[in-house]
């Protein structure tokens, strides 16, 4: 059975379930109340989440080159396209937002660029790092949770200490000479995979495909340090950072207000701060269904009604997803009208 199939079955089946947890007769009473004023207010928090957004990557971009705000916010909105609707760009992260930088400029690689999504996602990352360690210990300290959630919280957890911990060991233990060699084993095991043909037909041969990968290496390192040299420009990029997160959780808890319901925000941290956190590290389908029903669990499980749970899981994600596909569908429309982002002549 095709990838699609199954995805497509899974959407379904998470569809069933959640409809099947919903109690209609709770549904129709808090539709007829709901503030449609903090929804609008809720959406307004998701528009400027992405405005500062593009400010923070801005600050990294400017280190190279001026590109107006407009032009990058064009960019990170159809890169976010990408991510959500194309399993592959999911999968690699931001090349869609290098190569909309590297289309838009007469100068500069990919790997030049890629050092500037690569040091704006490790700022969130770092600063969403706080929040989901304080959930973990919230989780496992004070709420009594199914086994079989803990116990793959806890596998998750251990996975992630022994990579880091593996990580530490590579750097202070291994001879240099053992990582190299197991970085060119590895990438050759990459070129002759047999789920990358894309990358065969690309290059007909795997010294090019190695000779490309140390120059792109070569300059994402360069281009990093000379980036992280700048004190002030990574300490604006953690507080904007963690600015964006603020308006994340401050659209969740005006969503619960919309319906009425007066989430702690100890549990709106933990609960979402999880939310986040799976759907970002585990392979779960985009779209509509499995994410809604990860959400829903998760907020059922400190102690939200599943009715409640499952109506603000479903506006948020509809929120997220107009902006990610909607907004992201015309900022792409509008850049090939115009010509932006295609490659240079």
């Amino acid at each position: 059975m095709k990838l699609g199939n199954v995805l497509l079955i899974a959407r379904f089946i998470a569809i069933v379930i959640i409809l099947w947890l919903i109690d209609f007769g709770k549904l129709a009473i808090i539709l007829r109340s709901i503030n449609l004023n903090l929804i609008a207010l809720a959406f307004l928090l998701e528009l400027a989440g992405f405005l500062i957004w593009t400010l923070k990557w801005k600050f990294l971009v400017d280190k190279l080159e001026k590109i107006r705000f407009t032009i990058l916010f064009l960019g990170l909105m159809g890169g976010n396209c990408l991510n959500t609707n194309v399993l592959r760009a999911r999968t690699f992260g931001g090349f869609g937002r290098a190569m909309f930088l590297r289309n838009v400029t007469r100068s500069h690689k990919n790997a030049n660029w890629y050092a500037t999504i690569a040091i704006d996602q490790t700022t969130n990352i770092f600063v969403f790092s706080f929040p989901v360690i304080f959930s973990l210990l919230f989780v496992f300290l004070f709420l009594n949770i199914p086994r079989w959630l803990s116990v793959i919280l806890e596998t998750i957890v251990l996975i992630i200490f022994f990579l880091a911990f593996a990580a530490f060991l590579l750097r202070r233990k291994f001879d240099k000479t053992i990582v190299v060699r197991l970085f060119y084993s590895t990438l050759r095991r990459i070129y002759n995979f047999s789920l990358f043909t894309f990358i065969r037909k690309r290059f007909e041969t795997y010294n090019k495909f190695e000779e490309l990968i140390e120059s792109s290496l070569e300059e994402f390192t360069k281009t990093s340090k000379s980036i992280l040299k700048d004190r002030s420009i990574l300490a604006r990029d953690l507080v904007l950072s963690a600015f964006v997160f603020a308006l994340i959780y401050s659209k969740a808890y005006l969503l619960f207000q919309s319906v009425g319901f007066n989430i702690s925000i100890s549990h709106l941290i933990v609960s979402l701060s999880l939310i986040l956190w799976l759907n970002s590290i585990l392979p779960v389908p985009g779209g509509f269904g499995v994410k809604e029903l990860v959400m829903i669990s998760i907020y059922a499980m400190v102690g939200i009604p599943v009715t409640i749970a499952a109506i603000v899981s479903l506006i948020d994600r509809a929120i997220y997803m107009f902006f990610v596909i909607i907004l992201a569908y015309l900022a792409i429309i509008f850049m090939r009208i115009f010509h932006i982002g295609e490659a240079m002549q």
